[in-house]
């Protein structure tokens, strides 16, 4: 006899979090395939006009473009793609810190698109998945929905498990029941074939979000925002070539403009794992090169536990199967609590009307 405060307890958590499932399972499904099935929903915005061969403009001109779709506004971050004809994709904020992106063809400068995050569907599920837009509340929440994801799916494997030699048995769903009873055992049964990739992608993404916690402590307070420097042309493209020597061959992945003139120069690694990436830092003011570490020395977490939550370490297949696992939480987010909710109606009408018997 299981103890019954499993049940209680998986139960609780299920309705407690299903409206958040259900974001995080969508979210994720748009997400498995994040770049190809954003230039293909909006190919104007994210695919390239030049040919693939052209050569690409520097990246002191694409900082102009993006900075001139919105006045006032300051490049922090743009990224590149690794697949031939793919948009540059810049991220723009204000003293205000108001955000906002803008898309680029990186042979001409020409900007294709430009917006808030609501013009770039796929940039909001990405954000609505990992902080619900919702800065470090946002991912507090999201962190605790990831251990509810891993409380859930282990009281629900607890729960569920026959025994060993019955495991079969207990996952076919009998022909010929009430559609009541049928839809509880296709939630039993889909959610116990998902339940270890689900257990899975839950310790992945907390490894993806507790890392990024504030934690008390563990910082000074926040200092005054020094005022940016502007950084001439010259000193922008030199600094670029100066991190591009260091990895010769390694295409630019994405730059980071420090306020402080210090650029962060991220260039493509796959080679190392579908995430990695080498890492130089450069002081444009000075054309100096402050640090440079490869691929396989960098300590980032995320570049690891990231493709294994997408599925793309293991390929094709286990992009596949994470999908799989999403559409799988969408059908139980929203027919657990369906059963819950016919369960109390059903004995709701089976409780006399006490008023009426006095």
């Amino acid at each position: 006899m299981k103890p019954a405060f499993v049940l209680a307890l998986h139960r609780r958590l299920a309705l407690v979090f299903a409206p958040l499932l259900l974001l995080q399972a969508l979210t994720g499904m748009a997400l498995a395939f994040h770049a190809p099935l954003a230039r293909l929903a909006d190919p104007a915005a994210m695919v390239c006009r030049t040919p693939a061969t052209a050569p690409a403009v520097p990246v002191s001109a694409l900082r102009h473009a993006a900075e001139r779709a919105f006045p006032g506004y300051r490049l922090s971050r743009l990224f590149f793609a690794d697949v031939p004809q793919a948009a540059a994709f810049a991220q723009l904020s204000d003293p205000a810190g108001r955000v906002r992106y803008v898309t680029l063809d990186p042979g001409d400068g020409r900007v294709l698109a430009a917006g808030t995050v609501w013009r770039f569907p796929f940039e909001l599920a990405l954000q609505l998945h990992y902080r619900l837009l919702a800065g470090s509340a946002g991912l507090v929440i999201v962190t605790l929905n990831g251990v509810a994801l891993a409380l859930i799916a282990g009281t629900g494997l607890w729960q569920w498990w026959p025994g060993r030699g019955r495991v079969l048995a207990a996952l076919k769903i009998r022909k010929g029941l009430p559609a009541r009873l049928r839809l509880r055992q296709q939630h039993r049964s889909y959610g116990a074939m998902a339940e270890m990739v689900v257990l899975f992608s839950a310790m992945t993404g907390l490894a993806l979000a507790i890392p990024d916690l504030a934690w008390p402590g563990a910082a000074p307070g926040a200092a005054p925002s020094p005022t940016p420097v502007v950084l001439a042309d010259p000193r922008i493209d030199a600094a670029i070539a100066l991190a591009a020597r260091q990895f010769p061959d390694a295409p630019l992945r994405d730059v980071r403009f420090g306020a402080d003139g210090v650029l962060a120069v991220n260039l493509f690694a796959a080679s190392q794992a579908p995430r990695a990436f080498d890492m130089v830092r450069v002081d444009a003011r000075s054309g100096v090169v402050l640090a440079g570490v490869p691929a396989a020395e960098n300590p980032a977490l995320w570049t690891t536990a990231l493709p294994l939550h997408t599925g793309e370490t293991f390929g094709m297949a286990g992009r596949l199967v994470i999908l799989l696992e999403a559409a799988v939480l969408v059908f139980l987010s929203l027919s657990g609590p369906l059963l819950w909710w016919r369960a109390r109606a059903t004995r709701r009408a089976r409780t006399p009307n006490q008023g009426a018997s006095r």
